[in-house]
């Protein structure tokens, strides 16, 4: 009679450390590990729903990958053809060369539409998604972002994960146990999260329609950046009233001011103002209409993601217009 195999030891995660930063390309606080580790203390068999009870929130995106870390001792969601697990390439910062298929499709890991590359999913409730907000790859998280969902908008809504917490519960007018709240006490940032929203709207260079705007480095020729041929209120207008037609020669008429302008990106690129294509690329992604505007999307964000030299996000928004265009994405 064979003998009975012997149940996988699983690692504590109080003293598990990880590489997030080598698999997903981008760096990550510290609140990430130390929310997780509590996560899977509060509710050992579905760490995920550690937040539920109190604010009907559910872990997602990275805390997905932590998950099935922690149950397989090796990440299985993303393996390549021999079984091997995800590529962990060693380097820091933006680096084109290490950005491996495996990394991308972490970050699309609860993904939705009109989600933009900066911004990564940890979080939803009902109502919204939460992410980390990091405007260019190689920068850490600046805030936790909020997008309500089928809404392009996405608001800075904390600072970081305990902060999130603790405004959330004053939103449901829920208080945390002691352990928590101990925790939050300790770890959540203490920077002031108007401060933080002030100093970086210094540094955008167009709000776009999902409010948060957008960043580009400006030269000191003020070369980086030119605005667009149109006010924002001319391009909703145009957007949304060629939707509403079925007539293709109406259409035309109605975006041909739009068309020029994508033209006029076109010298603006040969330029180096790469922020002009980028702001209109945004524009149209998050606006109501962004799903009849595949092709502008995914002609404009990508390229100006690569110009931007901005490898990993220019990937991303390439597998979200990819998934979108499928049908896979919400």
């Amino acid at each position: 009679m064979p003998e009975p195999k012997a149940k996988r030891r699983r690692v504590s995660e109080e003293t598990k450390t990880y590489n997030l930063e080598e698999v997903f390309c981008v760096k990550f606080n510290p609140d990430v590990e130390e929310l997780w580790k509590w996560a899977c203390s509060s509710n050992t068999d579905n760490p995920q729903d550690s937040l539920y009870p109190l604010l009907n929130l559910k872990l997602c995106g990275v805390f997905k990958y932590l998950l099935d870390l922690r149950d397989k001792k090796e990440n299985t969601l993303f393996k390549d053809q021999k079984g091997k697990p995800a590529s962990k390439d060693k380097g820091k910062g933006e680096d084109k060369n290490r950005v491996s298929e495996e990394s991308v499709k972490l970050h699309m890991l609860d993904r939705e539409w009109q989600c933009p590359p900066e911004f990564q999913p940890c979080a939803r409730n009902k109502s919204h998604l939460f992410g980390f907000w990091r405007d260019t790859p190689t920068e850490n998280p600046i805030f936790v972002v909020e997008k309500k969902n089928g809404c392009g908008v996405i608001t800075p809504v904390a600072t970081d994960l305990f902060d999130l917490i603790r405004v959330l519960g004053k939103r449901e007018k829920v208080s945390p146990s002691k352990d928590l709240d101990k925790l939050i006490n300790k770890h959540a940032s203490t920077e002031d999260l108007r401060r933080i929203t002030a100093a970086r709207n210094k540094t955008v260079v167009a709000k776009t329609f999902n409010k948060i705007g957008i960043v580009v480095p400006i030269s000191k020729n003020d070369v980086g950046y030119r605005p667009l041929t149109m006010t924002y209120a001319e391009l909703d207008k145009m957007l949304t009233k060629s939707c509403e037609t079925e007539d293709e020669a109406k259409k035309d008429k109605i975006l041909a001011p739009f068309d020029e302008c994508i033209n006029y990106i076109q010298f603006a690129n040969d330029e180096c103002d790469y922020g002009m294509g980028f702001e209109m690329g945004m524009c149209v992604y998050s606006h109501a209409t962004s799903r009849n505007f595949m092709g502008t999307i995914s002609s404009l964000l990508p390229l100006s993601y690569d110009l931007l030299g901005r490898t990993l996000y220019s990937k991303i928004m390439r597998k979200t217009c990819e998934e979108a265009e499928s049908g896979s994405m919400l």
